[in-house]
């Protein structure tokens, strides 16, 4: 099993945190101290304005059998820090004591207002959390948007429970002060405050979400749920987590979504819901632990959460990418994951296939959708995307079919086991994709036969020839796989080339002949005008 997409890794990262917080003897006690504090369900805490907290009904199930209540305002002490300007200076801190003083902060009243909060084992000065706001800023025109960053690492040291019932009183702060802001400035509504949370801090956005409905019917525009923490949240009413009815929109990306084991929630809870890479290993997470310790940038604390954590913290590292790339994330509604890989929806808008761009732009694409009600609103959309392994994470998607040769020499030959890959080559010699594999693993290819798999590779405006090229599996222990007379080959009719992002790129390329090998450990070229010259007398007998 791999630790990093276990709740294993939640453990393992609350003790490195300890370990990195506190001297031997304190950690000693603080190891052997239960999860929480044995509390009577039935009974409620109220903080004054803030409201009750009960730990009964909904928040007392199978799947939360252990609960705690908030500790104290004065305990957690969160803190919400105000940035307006691009350069991200001069941070200014919100006081709910003195609401007057929101007026000379330098919020402009009829921008937009970003709202960030973290997870667990996290504080304010996170290093995510202030690019992601920096990157917010730089997007939006100079005094046009403003971003509060919300510290409550006060209240996200262990134990887990004990952070998990410590973010429904944050989310009531949290409320109050998106209150106090939108009276003292005057605003209509809340149109433009779009609250993104990460891990815990989805949930808490959640809660912020449901206060403001309940105490000031107010709704928040948007709120964004970046990986929602699984433990404690899965399969729960959806008053205890966050939930589609807690924002006029609520986009949610799935990047560690185990369903047994994931600290992310697998449960569709949004408005749309995004599983790049099917939502549970992202690629580049299984580096060794080694690999991440080279990081010398990072404290072993760090490193050692990136490496547990990899696929959880994937999904603000997608949403920051998202805001100015101009790659575009593009997600498609599909059966299943598996489906997609196979190239089964590859059309935006054909056979109720939808098409909607992950991270920060998605509600630009699902707001026209509503309008023309081509969305059943009773069934929210599950998207699946691929991502490269490392940052820029964006790719374009492209469907491959690639028809095996049906002639005498192909069939007498027979088929082959290997890995077929492809490099698409633009106008210009600058322009073309990385290496593309068909198929992460060895694959049967048989004569007479079509097989398509989406792959993702760079954006080429105008594709115009391939370079194709076939891997052999050879075991000394299988006679059958040994090829002593001839190198391994296989014999390809044609490739057709389908880009997902450009849907007028449609691109047939043929070998120079059709009695052309593709041989392993050679490259060989595939261009639209030799199709002209192949024969059409032989039509594949299914597709695979």
């Amino acid at each position: 099993m791999y630790v990093a997409n276990s709740t294993g890794g939640l453990m393992l990262q609350t003790m490195l945190y300890l370990a990195n917080h506190t001297n031997r003897a304190a950690m000693d006690t603080l190891i052997d101290l239960p999860p929480s504090t044995k509390a009577d369900v039935n009974e409620v805490k109220c903080y004054g304005v803030y409201g009750c907290f009960p730990l009964n009904g909904p928040w007392h199930t199978k799947t939360r059998p252990i609960n705690a209540h908030p500790q104290k305002p004065s305990q957690i002490e969160p803190h919400f820090t105000l940035y307006t300007t691009r350069a991200f200076d001069d941070p200014k801190y919100i006081d709910l004591n003195d609401p007057e003083a929101i007026r000379y902060m330098g919020i402009n009243p009829n921008g937009k207002l970003y709202i960030i909060a973290h997870g667990y084992l996290e504080a304010g000065d996170i290093p995510w959390m202030i690019e992601m706001g920096k990157t917010l800023l730089q997007h939006e025109p100079e005094g046009q948007a403003a971003v509060v960053l919300i510290d409550w690492g006060g209240g996200s040291s262990p134990p887990y429970i004990q952070a998990v019932a410590n973010i429904r009183l944050v989310g009531a702060i949290a409320a109050h002060v998106i209150h106090m802001i939108y009276e003292e400035l005057g605003m209509d509504n809340l149109h433009k405050v779009h609250f993104i949370g990460h891990s815990l801090g989805s949930h808490l956005a959640g809660y912020a979400g449901t206060h403001l409905q309940k105490d000031f019917g107010l709704k928040l525009a948007r709120i964004t749920g970046l990986d929602p923490a699984a433990p404690l949240f899965g399969e729960t009413d959806h008053i205890v987590r966050l939930d589609r009815s807690d924002a006029h929109f609520v986009d949610v990306i799935h990047t560690d979504a185990y369903v047994v084991a994931g600290l992310g929630l697998y449960q569709r809870i949004g408005h749309l819901d995004f599983y790049p890479n099917g939502g549970i290993s992202m690629p580049g997470c299984d580096m060794k632990l080694q690999d991440y310790m080279r990081n010398r940038d990072n404290t072993l604390f760090q490193n050692m959460q990136e490496y547990l954590g990899c696929n959880h913290l994937r999904s603000y590292q997608y949403f920051t990418e998202s805001i100015g790339s101009k790659c575009p994330f593009m997600g498609i509604t599909c059966d299943s994951f598996e489906s997609f890989k196979e190239g089964k929806c590859s059309r935006c808008n054909e056979n109720d296939k939808h098409c909607f761009r992950m991270g920060f732009h998605s509600y630009e694409d699902y707001r026209p959708m509503v309008k023309a009600r081509k969305l059943d609103l009773k069934k929210p959309p599950v998207l699946y995307l691929m991502t490269s392994d490392k940052a820029p994470f964006c790719r374009n998607h492209y469907k491959i079919t690639v028809r095996v040769s049906g002639h005498d020499q192909s069939t007498t030959h027979g088929g082959e086991i290997g890995t077929l890959s492809l490099r698409l080559h633009g106008k210009s010699k600058k322009h073309e994709t990385e290496t593309m594999q068909f198929s992460p693993e060895p694959k049967f290819f048989e004569p007479g036969y079509e097989y398509s798999s989406m792959v993702v590779g760079h954006h080429i405006k105008d594709p115009v020839y391939a370079s194709v090229f076939w891997e052999y599996q050879t075991s000394l222990f299988n006679p059958l796989t040994w090829r002593l007379l001839t190198s391994p080959r296989i014999f390809i009719s044609y490739i057709i080339i389908e880009s997902l992002e450009s849907p007028h790129v449609y691109l047939k390329l043929c070998p120079i002949n059709e009695s052309s090998a593709v041989i392993a450990g050679s490259e060989n070229i595939m261009q639209e005008h030799y199709c002209q010259h192949a024969s059409s007398s032989h039509t594949p007998k299914t597709i695979k």
